[in-house]
């Protein structure tokens, strides 16, 4: 019951309204801004692992 609790009190991090006994979330606006994803990776340069680097790398970069 905390949910409901905390739609009593105002208290959700969402944007909500009542529809008869149902409480409906509110979808957040999508922003006009792009989202930026940051990736740091460190590894031995001298290390036989290139081609399992070169695939992980490819992996973060596609999302996979």
């Amino acid at each position: 019951m905390t949910a409901y609790r905390w739609f009593r009190e105002g208290k959700l991090p969402v944007p909500t309204r009542r529809a008869g006994r149902l409480i409906l979330v509110d979808l957040a606006p999508v922003s006009a801004v792009p989202e930026i994803t940051a990736v740091y990776a460190r590894g031995d340069p001298s290390a036989s692992t290139s081609s399992s680097r070169r695939r992980q790398l490819l992996a973060l970069l596609c999302g996979s």
